[in-house]
């Protein structure tokens, strides 16, 4: 179910919108735009995730952009400790998903730009991020943000 009401802004380098962190009151919201990351996605519990966001670990920030109170975009930024490397840090990028009525405006670019400064004020030496093979235009947008090919991501499903 898509976040109802957003409206279509105008193409423009104008157009203004706000990027702060997730609160426990954006969950409703937040519930329906996650549902945009894959048709296979199932929908978040909008109850669950007011919780979790209500309890935030310090290595998680989950961030919003929002016009006129609604959310048009979202992605989460992990801090990783690597014990191998005297625990230097790297950060990862997931969930990053901009509402489907207003791509194309900068709102993915915007969040990337505030993960990139969040891993910074982390002190981190990266910031890392995993795509479906299958996201060829996602790989394009991520690649004009900086983002370049590094190793292979591999996964394990659990049950």
């Amino acid at each position: 179910m898509s976040q109802p009401n957003v409206p279509h802004l105008p193409d423009s380098p104008f157009a203004s919108f706000s990027v702060r962190a997730a609160c426990s009151g954006d969950a409703q919201a937040l519930a329906g735009l996650l549902q945009q990351l894959g048709d296979d996605e199932p929908r978040a519990d909008p109850t669950l995730l007011a919780l979790r966001l209500s309890e935030l670990p310090h290595s998680r920030v989950v961030l919003v952009a929002e016009r006129d109170g609604r959310l048009l975009g979202t992605c989460t930024v992990n801090l990783i400790e690597h014990l191998a490397h005297n625990f230097a840090r790297s950060a990862i990028l997931e969930d990053l998903v901009v509402h489907a009525d207003v791509r194309g405006l900068g709102i993915g670019q915007r969040l990337i730009a505030s993960a990139v400064e969040r891993a910074r004020a982390w002190g981190c030496y990266k910031l890392a991020l995993s795509s479906n093979l299958s996201r060829e235009a996602a790989h394009r947008f991520y690649a004009q943000q900086g983002f370049k090919p590094h190793g292979i991501s591999l996964a394990l499903t659990l049950d």
